[in-house]
């Protein structure tokens, strides 16, 4: 698996193609042939609000600092010039632009007051390569001054660092906010201190340094980043610019998740239908997964597994009540009971035949007991979240020999529970198998909490270099790509 360091990174990407041999060195899997089938429409994505940055100077030391040194006088006229200026950008870059320049003491990061310096021609240079990491370059375009007047200088120095702010927050976290797609989306954002960064720019010589701390290093973004490079320049790949947009939204979505993976983990991918256990950063348990239907989708979070249910019970949603359980109890009002489940009014257990089931569902509850035929299965792995979402097993087993496993409520179930219990436990199958055999519910707290990605690529490499695709099954890249349009867009009018 190729490894990121620093010299790779500064070059262009054919340079970097070089160093990661493995990512190349094996093709992509062909596309599966079944048609997408698209979601509901969602509402339009929100772009972030804009502004042009207020820059107030407060430094009054222009003209002493001209009688003595001609070069920092330039400076000081540049400085000054910035308050008559109306440059666009993010409201959270203004914030930090408006703050560092605004200080009595701020200095020029790109320029020395005649022009442009070496810095400021590795910062061009860093943001024309854009494109190499899944971005977009015209997003970052920042055009060289045409004179050397203080106004143009101090329209490109702010120009410059509002677009290096906003490439480098970019690469840490995504253009975009995936809150802010739909419902299914359950991310918190990670924080970038752009007043940091900036002066962190502006003292660093290398420019590198404060790139390589907030790009992903994660070494899977690296291999995408070489299978984008080898989409665009082979023409090779099966279904070329498909697989190119399903690339560029997984390098958006990697920047959602950690900037790295602890070394033991889940990593649920649901339009490949699998799960993923990893230890020590090494693959040691792979295994086929059910997820939800289009109407009941999984959701696309992180999360930490804190507990294994053993025999679980199944307290059912009122969805299903509502949806699933009543049309069957007008044919059959003793339904429930002859399939086992316990029916509770205000918390008094009823026939479900004796229930008015025309009141409000709230006051009452179903719940499937242990056993064979709980919906549940044998046991379940728990992550606390806002979705209820679990990992369990099912005692349909059959499910897992269709190829669009899309048959869950929203849970994931697993096609070996066992093992991934037995892992997340730090123990053996023999040890859950035990556990079961006595039929009572238990809940076993893991040893130590295991980081769960719940998560949605329809282009992923695995730890052999290979890059999979996978059907779009719940539309969300075509959501996703919209928005990151949308947002180029907002940055164009400004």
């Amino acid at each position: 698996m190729p490894l990121r360091t620093s010299s790779r990174w500064i070059a262009p990407l054919a340079g970097l193609l070089v160093l990661s041999g493995s990512a190349i060195a094996v093709r992509a899997e062909p596309q599966p042939a079944p048609p997408v089938t698209q979601a509901s429409p969602r509402i339009g994505y929100t772009v972030p609000a804009r502004r042009p940055a207020h820059i107030s100077r407060q430094d009054t030391s222009s003209s002493l600092s001209a009688l003595f040194d001609s070069a920092s006088g330039n400076q000081a006229k540049v400085l000054n010039e910035m308050g008559g200026l109306s440059v666009s950008m993010n409201n959270d870059i203004a914030d930090a632009i408006e703050a560092y320049y605004a200080q009595p003491k701020a200095k020029l990061i790109w320029i020395d007051g005649r022009g442009p310096t070496p810095k400021a021609a590795q910062a061009l240079s860093l943001l024309k390569q854009a494109d190499d990491w899944g971005l977009n370059a015209g997003d970052y375009a920042v055009a060289p001054p045409q004179r050397s007047d203080a106004k143009a200088l101090a329209e490109f120095e702010v120009s410059l660092s509002a677009k290096m702010l906003m490439f480098l927050q970019d690469n840490f976290r995504g253009r975009i906010d995936p809150n802010k797609l739909s419902n299914y989306y359950d991310f918190k954002r990670k924080p970038v201190d752009l007043k940091g960064t900036i002066a962190q720019l502006s003292a660093t010589p290398d420019l590198m340094v404060v790139f390589d701390r907030l790009l992903p290093s994660n070494p899977k973004f690296a291999q995408l980043a070489a299978e984008l490079h080898y989409l665009r320049t082979s023409g090779q790949g099966g279904d070329s610019a498909a697989n190119i947009n399903k690339v560029i939204v997984a390098m958006e979505e990697m920047r959602w998740l950690p900037q790295e993976f602890p070394e033991r983990y889940v990593f649920i991918n649901q339009p490949a239908y699998m799960a993923y256990y990893y230890e020590n950063s090494t693959l040691t348990l792979s295994m086929k997964a059910v997820i939800g239907q289009q109407d009941h989708q999984t959701n696309f979070f992180d999360a930490s597994i804190k507990t294994v249910q053993f025999n679980p019970d199944w307290g059912v949603p009122q969805s299903i009540i509502r949806n699933e359980m009543l049309p069957h109890l007008k044919r059959d009002p003793a339904y429930l009971d002859k399939e086992g489940y316990v029916v509770s009014v205000k918390g008094k257990t009823m026939p479900s035949a004796k229930v008015d089931w025309s009141q409000p569902l709230e006051n009452i509850g179903v719940v499937q007991p242990p056993g064979a035929d709980n919906a549940l299965g044998q046991l379940k792995i728990l992550f606390p979240n806002s979705h209820d979402i679990y990992m369990h097993d099912t005692p349909a087993r059959g499910k897992f020999a269709s190829q669009d496993r899309m048959f869950s409520h929203g849970c994931v179930r697993l096609e070996n529970p066992k093992a991934m219990a037995a892992a997340v436990l730090k123990t053996s199958v023999e040890f859950v198998d035990q556990q079961i055999a006595d039929g009572a519910k238990k809940d076993m707290p893991v040893p130590e909490q295991v980081p769960v990605y719940v998560s949605y690529f329809t282009a992923w490499p695995t730890d052999d270099g290979v890059i999979h695709y996978f059907d779009d099954i719940y539309g969300r890249d075509a959501e996703t790509l919209t928005a990151i349009s949308a947002t180029t867009a907002s940055r164009a009018r400004s």
